[in-house]
């Protein structure tokens, strides 16, 4: 059952462990809506039921299959931010979880008060990893910064080449992962139309998925918001 005010935006904090679930939900007690689930059916019924802000979800849930699912999952709330938490948090793993969508990679032991700043910077818009991971992170980047193409002034691809149209639209994918039928519905204008400016985006960036659109971004003009710890 929620806890607090339905006027609030609504968290879902999906974990076998019951310490776990009662220390996260207290720590944000007062911010959210809290609703919580222990294991991967109800979690798939809630997120495709309640669309919650934000997803807490501890990578050990019964049949969840770490990253096996996670893309599915997402797939039932593309504006649903995610929070992986885990018990042995790995650059692989973390990385991993980023390119399906992910918008934050924490160890499941985190300071309440760090959670709840990641959860803050999450809603925000924002990507939270550790510190440890940022390395790992920025070989990705410059891989993929390696691997764009460059015009014929030799000059690199920028957002300066993008319609207001087409960066509203990269930047809803990016914020909140949205769905074409999504960004259609809310900016009233048909799925084919979103289709034909996200090939624009792509072809005037230089890249070829959303994976590459929201690391470019991320690297253009976001920051990512690391603990202190």
């Amino acid at each position: 059952m929620p806890r607090r005010d339905k006027r609030l935006a609504s968290i879902l904090i999906a974990s076998p462990s019951v310490s776990l679930r009662r220390r996260w939900g207290q720590c944000l007690q007062g911010s959210f809506v809290i609703h919580e689930v222990a294991e991967r059916v109800a979690l798939e019924h809630n997120v495709e039921k309640l669309k919650p802000s934000l997803l807490l979800l501890d990578v050990t849930l019964p049949k969840l299959g770490r990253l096996e699912n996670l893309a599915a999952i997402h797939r039932l709330s593309g504006l649903t931010k995610i929070i992986l938490l885990t018990e042995t948090p790995n650059s692989r793993e973390g990385i991993s979880a980023l390119k399906i969508g992910v918008r934050g990679y924490c160890n499941r032991d985190i300071k309440p008060f760090l959670l709840k700043k990641a959860v803050e910077k999450v809603q925000a818009g924002e990507v939270w990893v550790g510190r440890k991971f940022v390395p790992h992170l920025i070989d990705e980047l410059t891989l993929l910064t390696e691997r764009q193409p460059k015009d014929l002034s030799g000059k690199a691809h920028s957002f300066d080449s993008l319609t207001l149209r087409e960066l509203e639209i990269a930047h809803l994918i990016v914020s909140s992962g949205a769905s074409n039928k999504e960004i259609a519905s809310q900016l009233k204008i048909a799925e084919s139309t979103v289709k034909a400016h996200l090939t624009a985006i792509f072809r005037k960036l230089g890249i070829s998925h959303r994976l590459q659109l929201a690391l470019f971004v991320i690297t253009k003009g976001q920051t990512f918001s690391q603990p202190v710890a």
